[in-house]
């Protein structure tokens, strides 16, 4: 058993005499007399006597070195202190039985004292946990890198106990290592020191990319200039590089335990732990202030084509009205001409010139259309409608286009459909410019049909279907594009600026419907429609399983 130290506070001086012998036959340190204010191993007293003690008037886990043996079973010390008690001298005690009582005490206090040490550790080990948890609760990303820095190394030497830390940059243009945050350190070494790739300790471990731990540093012959500069004094120390990926940044030093304790593998441990918190902590920094100041860049940049967007629709609208007026001219002059005319070839070429001014004056009047959809400064008038309403207004005002073209042109409702939410005269236009695009593509001879039926829960599907040439499967993605149609434009580009089913698009949009191209159609184009009734608006519409299409969403 290890040499203990025992401290005897007996007036009787025989059991004094028995007590001392058989501590000095155990190797045990005795000092009797007047007690010191330092708790020894071992106490031999009395009750009557506890009050010389000055150290027990503390509580006994902050001694719990203190084992009590009282000469006396009267009363309990423990009622009176709260110390514990390992054994009593009983008066007609046998010296044998003195060494046996001492012996056991002795070991109970070995026991406790290793106990308690782990407790103790163990508690260190949490409170270092616990800093690591705090640690990565203070560091936002919004931080700056000197404010981590500041927060990590105030953490390690006030809460873990280094006595001196400090955080030391690669520069790679300069090869060497600067001090960009430390504690215990004088401002003087935090701005004077550079230390050079591979030279002392911390250029080393930069170099190595490896950890370093100087339990003695008095023993380490390679660094003696890291004990005999004079500047600070160096026990033990650790250094630990810090890494994003493979590449080394920097390092981080702790010198000393507060406690005078030297450096071990634990401390290696938990300083590494630290450093890949920093090295983390760098890295989402930059990349967060990168990303602020990509978004802002961004915004900047979004603001000047906000402004050069509304000018160029400022400028479309301005042109377009500049344009509409002669345009309005011309074909009002055109129309005149060719009521005074009598002469078939004339005419033919007069009816040439009006068929290019209306597509003039459509293609004038999409882009508006078009233009003011995108700004919003063409609003929508929401009011309770019935679909039939303006199916039949859009399929009335083109009946005489298709009658002219020689294509069937047919609208199939039910009997009732719910009302729904919507902007009439914009509906009306939407479903031209879809039927614009039925008759641009059914040849004569053909048809196209418009259908309507209650959609899902809560919406209403409208699918308008020609038996024209159809979209081709690597159209399908783009059909719905600004100024894109199909065919060859080189060999058979149809009539028509393009526009036509965005416009559609951008006005089903604004109705909280959908758009698309049911790509399973395989007798020319469909095209369906949905729009949420009067009682979904603004819940959206769900399909049920049963009324699916395989469609192209748009």
């Amino acid at each position: 058993m290890a040499s203990l130290k025992i401290h005897i506070d007996l007036v009787d001086k025989i059991h004094l005499e028995l007590v001392i012998k058989a501590a000095g036959h155990l190797g045990w340190e005795v000092s009797p007399g007047t007690p010191g204010a330092k708790p020894p191993d071992v106490l031999v007293t009395t009750p009557e006597r506890l009050h010389r003690h000055r150290y027990l008037k503390e509580r006994i886990d902050l001694h719990p070195q203190i084992l009590l043996m009282a000469s006396s079973q009267d009363t309990d010390p423990n009622d009176l202190l709260g110390v514990r008690v390992m054994g009593f001298l009983d008066p007609e005690m046998r010296p044998g039985l003195i060494n046996e009582i001492l012996l056991e005490a002795g070991n109970q206090h070995l026991k406790y004292r290793d106990g308690f040490s782990m407790w103790h550790q163990m508690e260190e080990r949490y409170a270092e946990s616990s800093v690591l948890l705090d640690l990565a609760l203070e560091l936002g990303p919004e931080l700056s890198i000197e404010e981590v820095l500041g927060k990590i190394v105030q953490h390690l030497a006030d809460d873990l106990g280094y006595a001196i830390v400090s955080i030391m940059f690669l520069d790679e243009k300069e090869g060497h290592l600067t001090i960009r945050a430390a504690k215990g350190l004088s401002q003087r070494i935090i701005e004077t020191t550079r230390m050079e790739i591979g030279k002392g300790v911390s250029g080393s471990v930069a170099q190595s990319g490896e950890p370093l731990l100087l339990k003695d540093v008095e023993a380490e012959e390679r660094f003696a200039k890291v004990r005999s500069h004079g500047r600070y004094t160096t026990k033990s120390l650790i250094c630990v590089p810090l890494k994003v990926g493979d590449r080394v940044i920097g390092v981080l030093n702790a010198n000393n335990k507060s406690r005078s304790n030297p450096l071990n593998e634990f401390d290696l441990r938990i300083l590494s732990v630290f450093a890949t918190h920093i090295s983390v902590s760098i890295e989402r920094i930059r990349l967060y202030h990168n990303l602020e100041r990509k978004a802002q860049e961004l915004e900047e940049a979004y603001g000047k084509l906000k402004i050069v967007d509304q000018v160029k629709s400022d400028f479309i609208i301005n042109v377009s009205h500049e344009y509409r007026t002669p345009v309005t001219i011309i074909l009002g002059y055109l129309e005149l001409l060719k009521s005074t005319l009598n002469e078939p070839s004339h005419m033919e070429k007069v009816s040439v010139a009006m068929e290019a001014a209306n597509r003039l004056s459509s293609l004038i009047d999409d882009s508006t259309d078009l233009l003011r959809l995108d700004t919003g400064s063409s609003p929508f008038h929401f009011q309770e409608a019935q679909l039939h309403y303006f199916l039949e207004e859009s399929v009335r005002g083109q009946w005489p286009r298709f009658g002219s073209k020689g294509v069937d042109l047919s609208l199939d409702l039910p009997d009732s459909l719910p009302p729904i939410w919507a902007d009439q005269a914009k509906m009306i236009k939407a479903f031209d410019k879809l039927l614009d695009n039925a008759l641009k593509f059914t040849p004569k001879g053909g048809y196209t049909r418009i259908k309507a039926q209650s959609y899902g829960e809560g919406g209403v599907l409208v699918s308008v279907e020609d038996s024209g040439s159809g979209v081709p499967h690597e159209d399908l993605t783009r059909i719905f594009d600004r100024f894109e149609q199909g065919g060859d434009i080189m060999t058979e580009k149809p009539e028509g600026t393009g526009l036509g089913l965005p416009i559609a698009k951008a006005i089903v949009a604004g109705h909280r419907g959908t758009i698309r191209i049911d790509k399973e159609y395989v007798d020319g184009c469909r095209i369906i429609v949905t729009l949420p009734c009067l009682d979904s608006w603004g819940k959206g519409v769900t399909e049920s399983p049963e009324s699916r299409v395989q469609s192209v969403e748009r």
